[in-house]
C-alpha cells in the first residue's frame, strides 16, 4: 500500500509542479460516520486517506508547492455563482436565484476552489491584521 501512495503522491505533485499550481485536498471531517452500512464503511475505513496526504504534503513541501486542507462542507449544494442554496436531483444542481445548472461534483469543485482561493489569499493578510469582508455575502446584499 505505502508503494502504491508514493506513486499517486508523487504523481500528484508531479502534475502541480508542472503547471506551477496549488495542490488543494478535502478536509474529510465526519465522513467515516456517515451511516451508509457496514461494508461501505468497512471500505472507506480502510483506505489510508490521512497517509496520503501527508505524503503530498512532505513532497510538495520540497518543490515548493503549497497544499490546502478545505472543508468539503456543503459544497455541492451552494451556487458556485452566486452563493444561493440550491437543490440536487439526481447529481444536478439547480440554482433558484441564478438558474445555474450544473453536475453537482463540478459545481462544489468550483466551490472548493473559492475557498482555497479566499484561504490563499486572506492568511497573508489575516496575519498582518487586516480585516476581510466576505464578497459572497456583500453580493446577496447587493441583489436584495
Amino acid at each position: 500500500v505505502n508503494h502504491e501512495l508514493h506513486k499517486i503522491s508523487k504523481a500528484i505533485v508531479q502534475e502541480a509542479v508542472e503547471n506551477n499550481s496549488l495542490i488543494v485536498v478535502g478536509k474529510l471531517k465526519g465522513i467515516r460516520r456517515n451511516g451508509k452500512g457496514r461494508i461501505f464503511n468497512r471500505k472507506l475505513n480502510s483506505f489510508p486517506y490521512r497517509k496520503l496526504v501527508s505524503f503530498i504534503e512532505y513532497k510538495a513541501n520540497w518543490q515548493g508547492i503549497p497544499v490546502l486542507e478545505i472543508s468539503e462542507a456543503y459544497t455541492s449544494q451552494i451556487c458556485s455563482r452566486c452563493g444561493q442554496k440550491g437543490s440536487r436531483v439526481r447529481g444536478l444542481f439547480t440554482c433558484p436565484r441564478c438558474g445555474l445548472n450544473l453536475s453537482a461534483d463540478y459545481n462544489g469543485a468550483r466551490n472548493i476552489l473559492k475557498r482555497a482561493l479566499g484561504k490563499l489569499h486572506a492568511e497573508p493578510l489575516l496575519s498582518a491584521g487586516a480585516g476581510l469582508t466576505q464578497p459572497e455575502l456583500l453580493a446577496e446584499a447587493k441583489s436584495q
